[in-house]
């Protein structure tokens, strides 16, 4: 005997065998399947049971009746698993075993915790330039706010230039606008190869695994540029067995292709369990245009990217015949050096080769602080994240730097508190640090400079504080602006212009941020503020 059982609703869990002939949903007491809710119409629904055949059919209801999400006109045959909305009650159809199973091409199975299990695609929607969100009748409001949603969701995500911020963005905003239980973005590259950028539980569970991805209803997705609502309790036979919908996790999902210009370029999706909600076709349209805008903002962030990196290497390239003449002169000086250093090794003369030694040392270090610093600004890292003590790697950059500040007579005073941790790419930091100790010692006057080397938690803005301070001449007010563009030096043959860029491009890496202050005749301090957690990091930073 066939059956349908409340999922959601007032009447929740019960069970309504069908008898041959008509069955009227409502919640007169005349109705044969009498509902406890009142949004509901008195006479709502039929179901017609005939020859192992079920129809459902409208019976004049206020608010209409849903089948798998879409508003029916018309008598529609039902099969094991459909999904029936009257009012706010959700019905499950349960046929008996002489059920007609689905019609071929209808199913797809999803892999639902390591079991195949059936499932059938309720609507589609095609993902295009001319998706709208058309407000029917009946849901004029709730489509109207859709339509505002979007446009705030288009504005936000047009300013992200970072893909894991935007992708994380526009998962958030999606599980706001859904209420999803489950979802995913995902990247497809142009081999049909695929990664996932971004996966979230509304229960903000710790679980690294990606929901269950169906990769048919992607290949669906994908190949018709459509988005899909499917739902995996169609025609599933457990069903016959009475067991409960909810220990079965009955879930609702839309995916949906993030549409680039010129092809597909990922998918979006989400589910929820039936026992909860399920979606409609109006959710369906909305998160089809939400992935059709993410796409374009997704492919622009690409192109801003290949961007950048073109600029870096045309500024590489153009700047070879800029630097020759920098690299001459150190060559030079490394050539006189190991001439000095021959020579008292021919004469067998010690003292002369120990002087001239740090001539040799000085000329190999700026060479490799420049190859170092064309490396890092001309291609895109990323920071290779562990727990990293600030203070200690600070300290390292100050022994590198004190025999040259020894030798100039520059004092090299130190702020460094012990276990100052947080997720960081140590050799990176290095550089950046390293790169702005070098910068105040050539700022400050031999024999009177003093450079001050500090770093603090600001508990307040969860981040760790470091600066260096010099008392030089200060930064022209007019150049203040110029110093982190690359190829840019007040120092004349003493610097490169690639320092500061090289920090500043270092720190942004981390999420974190470079200022400076400075004074004329007052010397200048540079501020780095590195966050004390990655996101969904829990606290790492901690003080002594």
């Amino acid at each position: 005997m066939a059956s349908i059982r409340v999922i959601q609703g007032p009447d929740k869990g019960r069970i309504f065998d069908l008898r041959a002939g008509d069955n009227v949903v409502g919640r007169e007491n005349g109705a044969t399947i009498v509902l406890n809710d009142q949004t509901a119409s008195r006479a709502h629904a039929c179901i017609n049971v005939d020859n192992g055949k079920s129809l459902l059919s409208d019976v004049g209801s206020a608010n209409g009746t849903f089948l798998n999400g879409v508003r029916i006109g018309q008598a529609t045959g039902l099969k094991r698993g459909d999904q029936v909305r009257c009012g706010s009650t959700l019905l499950v159809f349960q046929g008996d075993a002489a059920s007609p199973s689905p019609t071929p091409g209808a199913g797809v199975d999803i892999d639902e915790n390591g079991m195949l299990v059936d499932s059938a695609i309720v609507a589609t929607v095609p993902s295009s330039e001319d998706s709208v969100i058309i407000p029917t009748p009946e849901a004029g409001v709730k489509a109207i706010d859709n339509l505002r949603s979007l446009y705030r969701l288009i504005a936000d995500i047009s300013t992200f230039l970072n893909m894991d911020d935007l992708v994380e963005y526009a998962l958030e905003r999606v599980f706001e606008l859904l209420e999803a239980d489950r979802g995913f973005i995902m990247f497809i590259d142009e081999k049909g190869g695929t990664s996932v950028k971004a996966s979230k539980r509304r229960d903000d569970s710790t679980q690294d695994d990606v929901p269950p991805v169906s990769h048919t209803i992607i290949d669906e997705v994908v190949k018709g540029k459509v988005g899909v609502l499917s739902s995996n309790a169609m025609s599933d036979k457990r069903f016959a067995a009475g067991k409960s919908v909810h220990n079965f996790g009955i879930r609702s999902a839309i995916c949906v292709p993030l549409m680039g210009r010129d092809r597909v370029l990922g998918v979006i999706q989400v589910d929820c369990s039936v026992a909860e909600k399920s979606y409609s076709t109006e959710q369906l349209r909305l998160l089809t245009a939400i992935g059709y805008q993410a796409g374009l903002a997704i492919e622009n962030v690409q192109l801003y990217q290949a961007s950048v990196q073109s600029e870096r290497l045309a500024a590489v390239g153009e700047t070879v015949a800029f630097l020759s003449h920098h690299i001459k002169n150190i060559l030079q000086a490394l050539g006189s050096g190991i001439d000095v250093v021959e020579i008292g090794i021919n004469a067998d003369d010690m003292t002369r080769v120990h002087e001239a030694w740090p001539m040799v040392q000085r000329g190999l270090d700026r060479i490799n602080a420049l190859i170092l610093n064309m490396l890092t600004f001309s291609k895109d890292r990323e920071p290779l994240m562990q727990s990293v003590d600030v203070g200690q790697v600070l300290r390292e950059c100050v022994e590198l730097a004190s025999p040259a500040a020894d030798e100039r007579r520059i004092a090299l005073i130190t702020e460094l508190p012990d276990m100052m941790e947080i997720p960081a790419d140590s050799a990176g930091l290095n550089q950046a640090f390293l790169n702005l100790i070098t910068n105040a010692m050539d700022a400050v006057e031999d024999e009177t400079g003093v450079i001050t080397v500090s770093v603090r938690l600001d508990t307040m803005n969860r981040c760790i504080t470091v600066q260096v301070a010099d008392n030089g001449s200060g930064i022209d007010p007019a150049k203040i602006n110029d110093i982190f563009t690359p190829f840019f030096s007040s120092k004349g043959q003493k610097g490169t212009g690639l320092g500061l860029a090289v920090s500043r491009k270092i720190v942004e890496e981390h999420h974190g941020q470079i200022l400076v202050s400075s004074e004329p005749n007052s010397g200048t301090t540079f501020t780095i503020n590195l966050p004390i957690q990655r996101k969904n990091d829990t606290l790492t930073g901690q003080s002594i």
